[in-house]
């Protein structure tokens, strides 16, 4: 299982909710809990189920990198639909060649974020 600080977890024992507030890996497995009401509290990872994962809110410099991917990837795609055209390609060449070219723009966008995301650790 991989957890973050401020992830949401069940405790199987007796169904309480809470976030993670801090991993301690020693022998047992333990990662503490912060309960409602603010109050500390040890459970074995074995007895955990993830409710919810945090993420963090998306700031005003990810929505403008995110629209100036998006616009150079149509960008690109209309140029290599139109190159693919140009040369005589058929109907689904042109099509794939400006698929291709906005995927690559897309995935990149959506790995940057994933590395540049909150840790997860493996406990």
């Amino acid at each position: 299982m991989r957890l973050a600080i401020g992830d949401v977890v069940r405790d199987r024992t007796d169904m309480v909710i809470g976030t993670v507030a801090r991993i301690d890996m020693n022998e047992a497995g333990r990662v503490v809990l912060t309960v409602p009401g603010g109050f500390p509290r040890l459970v074995a990872v074995a007895d955990l189920e993830i409710v919810s994962r945090y993420s963090k809110p998306p700031t005003a410099k990810l929505h403008l990198a995110a629209v100036l991917v998006f616009l150079i990837a149509l960008l690109t795609s209309y140029i290599a639909a139109h190159s693919v055209q140009l040369l005589g390609g058929s109907w689904l060449l042109t099509f794939m060649a400006g698929l291709g070219a906005y995927e690559i723009y897309s995935i990149g966008f959506r790995w940057c974020c994933r590395l540049t995301g909150p840790r997860r650790f493996r406990v």
